[in-house]
């Protein structure tokens, strides 16, 4: 039985000097629509679209070959983003421009590639990442004054769920918010939380504002605006 993955060219000798070869970033935003495709079907749909623009990624060796591809800070369903990340392996080298231009017209609308380079930082020195959260509600002014006086608690204690079941955490020095703002549909926060190997989504706080405080609020927009290294630097 043939296998659709198999590939002439994946022998130990290519793939001894694919090893040495950098990995490729791809950074794309995941805005409007795609916001509710979960991370398993965003990889389907990255592996089929790289497929149909015809991108020579590098398949994994073994019974079961399969697209070296890893995602560094895997977005939670429904939140948007400007910053995703996704690294690949090529068994050759490409134009990154005809790529991102290739990659964009086998995509879905919702999901944009813009830009590609070499791999340069590993995903585990990744360690805040910066969020627009917005409240959609109607009475504003009293919204904003009830999650003013709940972010400056001495400690914000939530069930965080984790691989080995659940445990309280105080996510209070884990969140930054730095700015506020007054839009049409409601109350826009700026605010930056730890990430990496120790992620802290917004929506733990802001769920347990709405459970503690008993507001009345319409909705919770996500948006994930970029993603910082432990140097305070822009993950690249």
């Amino acid at each position: 039985m043939s296998n659709q993955n198999f590939n002439p060219n994946n022998t130990a000798e290519n793939n001894r000097k694919i090893a040495l070869m950098p990995n490729v970033r791809v950074f794309y935003s995941k805005t409007g629509r795609a916001k509710y495709i979960s991370h398993l079907d965003i990889t389907r749909c990255m592996q089929r679209s790289l497929k149909r623009a015809g991108i020579p990624v590098w398949y994994t060796q073994g019974f079961n070959p399969h697209m070296y591809m890893t995602f560094a800070l895997p977005l939670a369903l429904g939140y948007e983003s400007e910053c995703e990340a996704m690294d690949l392996r090529l068994t050759e080298k490409v134009d990154f421009e005809k790529m991102k231009e290739d990659l964009n017209r086998a995509l879905p609308k919702d999901i944009v590639v813009n830009k590609i380079m070499l791999q340069n930082n590993k995903p585990q020195t990744i360690a805040k990442a910066l969020y627009e959260v917005t409240l959609v509600c109607d009475d504003k002014e009293n919204v904003a004054k009830l999650f003013d006086e709940f972010v400056s608690q001495d400690e914000i204690i939530v069930i965080k769920k984790t691989k080995k079941g659940t445990k309280p955490m105080d996510i209070k020095p884990e969140v930054e918010i730095i700015a506020k703002d007054f839009v049409e549909n409601g109350i826009k926060y700026t605010m930056k939380t730890t990430a990496g190997q120790k992620n802290v989504n917004p929506t733990l706080l802001t769920d347990l504002f709405v459970e503690k405080m008993n507001v009345d609020i319409k909705a919770t927009l996500i948006l994930r605006k970029q993603i910082y290294m432990d140097n305070g630097e822009i993950f690249e």
